[in-house]
């Protein structure tokens, strides 16, 4: 019985201590910048670590083209990998916040196994 309370008491300590983790990474991501690009360059998407788009740029030689198709595909894919680099950069922070605490199942949510 007693082991089961110190159990409970534990994993209670770690569930505070996660939560001012999370703070920190919360606040982390707010600062983190990732890029995607297409097309050479000629179309570049940066995006927060919190997955918002804050800067789209397209070169004016591709913007006279006038091939809204594949504009719209180019811009897709800079926007696809710009995502893929933010969920990365917020999994490796949720990794490093986590690191040390005995959360089971937490890792295969961050992609670990």
């Amino acid at each position: 019985m007693f082991k089961e309370i110190g159990k409970i008491a534990q994993a209670m300590k770690q569930a505070g201590e996660l939560k001012g983790r999370m703070q920190e990474v919360q606040q982390k991501l707010q600062t983190v910048r990732v890029e995607g690009e297409a097309c050479g360059g000629a179309v570049r998407i940066e995006m927060s670590g919190l997955l918002q788009v804050v800067d789209c740029q397209i070169s004016p030689a591709l913007a006279a083209t006038g091939d809204a198709d594949a504009l719209g595909r180019y811009v897709l894919l800079a926007m696809n990998q710009a995502l893929d680099k933010a969920r990365q950069a917020g999994a490796d922070l949720m990794g490093q916040a986590t690191d040390g605490l005995d959360l089971p199942g937490l890792s295969g949510l961050m992609g670990g196994k």
